[in-house]
């Protein structure tokens, strides 16, 4: 009674398709770091709008604005840039693993 019940059970879904749940794992993986760079990002914008507050030489300033600016920019972009490369080879596995799984033609 056991092995058939063993044998009648339906396999899961990321049994039957490792691929594709390993990019998903990954991908998971990836929304976390990424959302650590956007709370970095989103610090680093607050410095660029309290600098004003600290009386440095006006050239001090403009560079440190300038700095924290173009680091805000560039970990927003690396973030995006991660979640949607992510994105993209997760739905490229799901459909890889639709493509060769046999109820499907």
């Amino acid at each position: 009674m056991r092995g058939e019940r063993a044998q009648q059970r339906p396999v899961r879904w990321q049994e039957a398709h490792p691929e594709a749940f390993a990019e998903l794992k990954r991908l998971y993986g990836v929304i976390g770091h990424s959302s650590v760079l956007m709370v970095l990002s989103m610090s680093l914008i607050g410095t660029t709008l309290t600098v004003g507050f600290l009386n440095l030489p006006g050239w001090m300033e403009s560079a440190v604005r300038l700095a924290a600016s173009l680091g805000a920019v560039g970990c927003g972009a690396l973030a995006l840039w991660r979640v949607l490369r992510a994105m993209w080879r997760t739905v490229r596995a799901v459909f890889r693993t639709r493509r060769r799984s046999p109820q499907h033609p």
